[in-house]
């Protein structure tokens, strides 16, 4: 059992034009949140599949959370993201035009997604802590991606976003990695007490921006 959720747009494309995302939660589940998020992105015009990595359980609190994350392999992870793609492939879309879009713990698999070069055709990653700025491990990405970091994130040092974009850029791959001064971990959770409005509204506009150059929409 799974509880994926499919937010598709209010006047979709015709088939093959279309533009998709994977969604990918945080170590809460797909919960109100995540739904909410993903009918905002449709509301974009693409077509929403918010994945779900937990066998159809949200958690109640933080301590389950991060229980139910711990449990979470790559293997299986990576497996749930690729059954995503090409269920949104069944629905017409090309696999170069679905971005993977995760968020805190999502953003890790978002990153794991990218390093295993998945069919799709962009990787964004919110706030994920499990970055590196290993030459050998970034070097296997092929496809474009979007870092969206916070500069008073406890969890993920600028420091390492840093080097980490630094990598890249020497790598030639192609990247745009932002750090937001006055943000923490998670502030572009609206029900979150790190929530920062500003910071969420420009990440927004950098997002959208790098889709529809990089999924050429």
């Amino acid at each position: 059992m799974n509880n994926d959720y499919l937010s598709k747009p209010q006047n979709p494309p015709p088939a093959g034009e279309g533009a998709g995302i994977v969604l990918i939660h945080e170590f809460w589940g797909v919960n109100r949140q995540i739904k909410n998020m993903a009918d905002k992105i449709a509301g974009e015009g693409f077509a929403v599949l918010a994945v779900d990595l937990y066998k159809g359980v949200t958690a109640k609190d933080a301590e389950e959370a991060k229980k139910m994350k711990d449990e979470v392999t790559d293997e299986h992870a990576l497996e749930c993201v690729q059954r995503a793609i090409l269920k949104l492939q069944e629905e017409g879309i090309a696999g170069g035009k679905i971005a993977v879009w995760g968020f805190c713990f999502g953003g890790s698999i978002a990153f794991k997604s990218a390093v295993a070069n998945l069919d799709a055709g962009a990787y964004i990653i919110y706030y994920g802590s499990m970055i590196t700025d290993s030459e050998a491990v970034l070097k296997k990405i092929q496809k474009p991606v979007l870092g969206i970091f916070g500069a008073e994130d406890k969890s993920i040092p600028s420091t390492k976003v840093e080097t980490m974009k630094n990598t890249l850029n020497i790598l030639g791959k192609t990247n745009e990695i932002y750090i937001y001064p006055s943000a923490g971990h998670a502030f572009a959770n609206e029900e979150r007490e790190n929530y920062n409005a500003e910071a969420t509204s420009d990440a927004w506009e950098k997002t959208m921006a790098f889709l529809k150059k990089y999924l050429n929409i």
